[in-house]
């Protein structure tokens, strides 16, 4: 009883970090203005700092394929944590523009790295409750989201966006204290249940196995559709609030309730609901456009946030679901079930933060955004596909 009660401890640790992690990625949502007149740069530009962040990220999938079931998981969480907090101190210098960029690249390989190592360690602690396990993670994910650009916009009444950055720095490495303690004091029990088989390692004939398979490329296109809507919105939301409908009161709650409904469709509808998980992200991304179109064509800042909950509602539990179906498709490598899912999503925040502030600059913002509502259509239709795709294979 006191062993089990010790691994719940672990996860709960993990679904902290999911938590911290979450918060501290809406950072560049909430200060995009203040980084914007910082460094006088266009949307356009300021758009690659999500794009450089998902560049870091697709690092690090080369970098979970070469050092894991080499070293430890649990030692690379520690490493990883604490090279994002340096990454992230290195942000609050606020360096020349090209330089920041690349900050952005570290804490991308860094972030994603805990990230996708988390996802991974959940799935082997929890093997009969992996798409619960999941969907409660990036649950508390969600909440981390609903929670950042309210404590972001606060603490940048006091302080500078760059101090902000350092704040999130020591929080990281105050964490990796309490993290490393804890599995040093538990290492024996930990290491007997993440066995040398969930640490199976990954090489490059298994990515081009997992590509092989028709309901696997089909995952990966609706997860990186996904991510055109889901980031698109992320980066952008709280501007076009700010800026374009002028209520620069409303712009926080309006990315806040974009998290609030993602934790909640992740939390609340995807386990309440009985029905396979490519059906629900089919009707889930169909809604989600219905949503966007009329908060656009509202033009009211009310209009906005209601759409933006919706939004975060019918569609939140995308990312979850898919990383939990490539989980179960892969029990035997749940790292590789993981790491190639997140591949397609990184991508996708490389292309669409700027493609989105392109579009934009040259049309206005509601254009911008309007590329949410394409990347929605498409994922429904990409999900629809699998959906069908699954069912002929259980005939």
């Amino acid at each position: 009883m006191n062993k089990q009660r010790f691994l719940y401890g672990y996860i709960a640790l993990a679904y902290l970090a999911m938590f911290v992690y979450g918060s501290s990625l809406q950072a560049i949502g909430t200060l995009i203005t203040r980084i914007i007149a910082h460094y006088n740069i266009s949307m356009a530009q300021a758009g690659l700092l999500p794009s450089f962040v998902s560049l870091g990220c697709m690092a690090a999938v080369f970098t979970m394929a070469i050092f894991v079931g080499r070293i430890n998981k649990m030692i690379l969480m520690c490493a990883s944590i604490l090279f994002l907090s340096v990454s992230l101190f290195l942000i609050s210098v606020a360096p020349p523009f090209g330089i920041i960029l690349i900050c952005f690249a570290l804490v991308g390989i860094f972030s994603a790295t805990m990230d996708m190592l988390i996802n991974s360690l959940i799935a082997d602690l929890m093997p009969d409750k992996v798409s619960l396990g999941i969907s409660l993670l990036h649950g508390m994910f969600g909440l981390g989201g609903l929670s950042g650009p309210i404590i972001f916009d606060r603490l940048a009444e006091n302080l500078s966006w760059t101090q902000v950055y350092f704040t999130l720095s020591i929080i990281f490495l105050f964490y990796l204290i309490i993290f490393s303690v804890f599995v040093k004091w538990q290492w024996g029990l930990l290491a007997t249940r993440l066995s040398n088989k969930t640490q199976a390692k990954i090489g490059f004939s298994d990515i081009v196995l997992f590509l092989k398979r028709k309901r696997q490329i089909l995952l990966l296109l609706t997860v990186f559709f996904y991510g055109g809507n889901q980031f698109t919105m992320v980066v952008w939301i709280k501007r076009y609030v700010e800026t374009h409908l002028n209520e620069p009161d409303l712009g926080a709650y309006a990315l806040s309730v974009l998290w609030l409904g993602i934790a909640l469709s992740r939390l609340v509808v995807s386990p309440g609901i009985k029905a396979p998980s490519s059906l629900k992200i089919c009707i889930g991304n169909f809604v989600s456009v219905i949503a966007l179109i009329g908060g656009l064509l509202s033009g009211s800042a009310l209009g906005t946030v209601i759409a933006s909950f919706v939004i975060g509602l019918s569609s939140g539990f995308t990312i979850p679901l898919v990383i939990a179906l490539g989980c179960e498709w892969n029990k035997e490598n749940t790292a590789l079930g993981t790491m190639v899912p997140f591949l397609s999503l990184f991508t996708s925040n490389m292309v669409f933060p700027p493609l989105s502030g392109l579009i934009s600059d040259m049309f206005g913002i509601p254009w911008g955004l309007a590329l949410a509502a394409v990347c929605a259509i498409i994922t429904a239709a990409l999900s629809g596909i699998l959906d069908k795709n699954l069912k002929s294979e259980e005939m």
